[in-house]
Formats: structure tokens, sequence, C-alpha cells
């Protein structure tokens, strides 16, 4: 039953690489090798051939966040000049004119800017969806080999949980909850009051809180769920192991050898869940590499150009700075909802079987 259990896990690891492939055609990488490297404990070389399997990865655009930052710093400092010399004369118009086209030149860099962080940030979390709906049948069926049935449909729908968090949740509504922050943002700096203020910061702490709750959600579903499924296979396994031990003459090898096959399948189980976590990181790690570098260089430049410059441009500048970075933390999220889940299963699982 094992040797059938294993066939039909390196059928659907073989089927879902052909899919993989054609989904990721500039990551490449041996996967069998990987998944090996991971069952006999080699990580750094599973690590390094997954690392290698980013062909040609994306070199970093150094020229254009300078390019950035040196902008956002020129704009600022226009800004500053121009209110310096509206003191200079009754009539305030023409300088008014003046930041307010500076204004806009700064608006137009700063969306332009975050508009592709928001479409990279679109697609990392429908390449992790979609990720994780291949890899979803693969390793349920190792997870009912290690532990059985109860614990493998329990966790089949809490990865599928994180799916729909994912889909609905991010890409549905924070993705373009964000988008209306930094725009409040952009019309907040019209007015020297700043009446949107109080306004961004409730929009701010939902969308972290949000983000937040969803982790929490699938951790303490995670958690209530391995409290229950586990101890029902485990109850199940403890039968089978007495009635091969009560077999006559046969009942010492007999149960020996169905712990070791038990063994053996919790170790594939655990070496999966590591494979697959470990390739999600690496296939997201120079997309979020870029959006942190991104949200970090509009906000030490707008840091720079607060001492001189005025307090709405460099407010704006800063907002959607923070934008990039809640954009930023719906990867990162997303990429810890799988991760958790694949944690919980690992140990959960792993403990049932003792």
């Amino acid at each position: 039953m094992e040797i059938e259990n294993s066939a039909q896990i390196w059928q659907h690891m073989d089927a879902v690489s052909g899919d993989f492939k054609r989904l990721f055609p500039s990551f490449s990488f041996d996967m069998r090798a990987v998944f090996a490297d991971i069952m006999e404990g080699k990580l750094w070389e599973a690590v390094k051939k997954l690392g290698g399997g980013i062909s040609g990865a994306v070199l970093f655009e150094w020229e254009e966040y300078r390019s950035l930052f040196l902008t956002i710093l020129v704009l600022g400092i226009a800004a500053a000049v121009f209110s310096n010399f509206a003191d200079l004369f009754k009539d305030h118009q023409v300088s008014d004119l003046a930041f307010y086209f500076v204004y806009l030149l700064l608006i137009a860099v700063l969306l332009k800017f975050f508009a592709d962080t928001a479409g990279t940030v679109q697609e990392i979390l429908n390449n992790i969806a979609t990720f994780i709906k291949l890899y979803i049948p693969t390793y349920v069926l190792t997870v009912g080999s290690a532990s059985g049935a109860a614990s493998a449909s329990i966790y089949y729908q809490l990865l599928l949980i994180v799916v729909y968090l994912i889909e609905w949740g991010y890409l549905t509504v924070l993705i373009p909850a964000v988008y209306i922050y930094v725009m409040l943002a952009v019309i907040n700096g019209i007015w020297m009051e700043e009446k949107l203020a109080l306004l961004l910061e409730l929009a701010e702490k939902v969308i972290r809180g949000s983000m937040k709750v969803s982790l929490w959600l699938v951790t303490g579903f995670g958690l209530l769920q391995s409290m229950i499924a586990p101890v029902i296979d485990s109850l199940q396994t403890s039968a089978v192991k007495k009635a091969l031990s009560a077999m006559p003459g046969v009942g010492g090898l007999t149960e020996g050898m169905f712990e070791m096959v038990v063994g053996s399948a919790v170790l594939v189980k655990n070496s999966l869940g590591l494979f697959l976590t470990l390739t999600l990181v690496v296939l997201c790690v120079v997309p979020v590499l870029k959006i942190a570098l991104i949200a970090c260089v509009i906000k030490i430049s707008a840091a720079l150009i607060g001492i001189i410059s005025d307090k709405r441009l460099t407010n704006c500048a800063s907002r959607v700075g923070e934008g990039n970075l809640m954009l930023l933390q719906m990867v990162l999220a997303s990429l810890g909802m799988f991760a958790i889940q694949a944690a919980i299963i690992s140990y959960s699982t792993g403990q049932a079987v003792r």
C-alpha cells in the first residue's frame, strides 16, 4: 500500500512539475534532486539548487532607484525654494502655482512607481495562490499516507482557506484599499490643513489590521484542528498496530515494519512541506526585494526633504511609501500563511504517529 502511495506521490510531482514550468518559465530546477537533498538533510545544497533556478534573476535596477531618489530630492528642494521666495512678495499666486506644479510632478513620479509595485504584488499573489493549488493534492496525499484520512481532509480545507484569503481578501479587497489610501494621500496634500489626515490614519490601521487578522485566523484554525484530527488518526493507527502485534509468530516483525513504513511516510511529508516552503520563498525573493527597495527609497527621500521642504509634499511622499510597505506586507503575510500551515501540519501529524 505504501509503495502505491509513493508511486502516486511521484506521479503527482511529475505532473505538477510540468504545470510549474509552464506557469513559471523563468524559474527552472531539478525537482527530484532538490527533494532528495531535503530528505537527506542537505538543506544548504537544496537552497543553492533552488537559488540557481532563478535563471538570470532580474538584476536590480539600481539606476532606476537612484533616479527615483534624486528626483524626489530635487523636487523637494524646488518646492522649498518656491516656498521661501513666496515670503518676498505680497502676491503668493506665482509661488503657489509653482509649488503645485512641483507637487504634480512628484505625484506623477510616485504614482508611476506605486502602480508598478501594485502590479508586481498582484502577480506575486496570483503566483502564490496558483502554486498552492498546484501542490495541494500532492501534499495532502503525503499527509494522508503519514497520518490518516481525517488529517488529510481537514488540512486540505485549511490550505484552501489560505488560497481563498489570498485571492479574495488580498487581491479583491486589500489591494484596492491601498490604492484608495494612496489616492487620498495625494488629495490630502492639496490642503495646507491636511483635512484627510485622520481618515488616512484610520485606513492604514484597517488595512494593516486586516492582514494581522488573516494571519491569526489561519494560525488559530490550524492549531484548533491540530488538536483533533491527528488524535483521531492516531487512535486508528494505534488500533492497527495492536492488531498487527497480536498476530501469532510474526506480530513483532509486522509491527516493526509498520512503524518503519509510517516513519518513512512522515519523513516524506515533512520533506515535501519544507520543499514547498523553500520553493515558494525563492520564487518570491527577487520581486519582494524590489518592492522593499522602492519603499525604502521613497521613505528615506521623504525623510530627507522633510528637513527643508513643505510638509504637504513630504507627507505625500511618506504616505505613498507607506502604501508600498503595505503591499510588501501583503506578500509577506501570504507567504507566512502557507509557511505557518506547513509547520502546523508537519508538527501535528508527526506527533500523531508516535
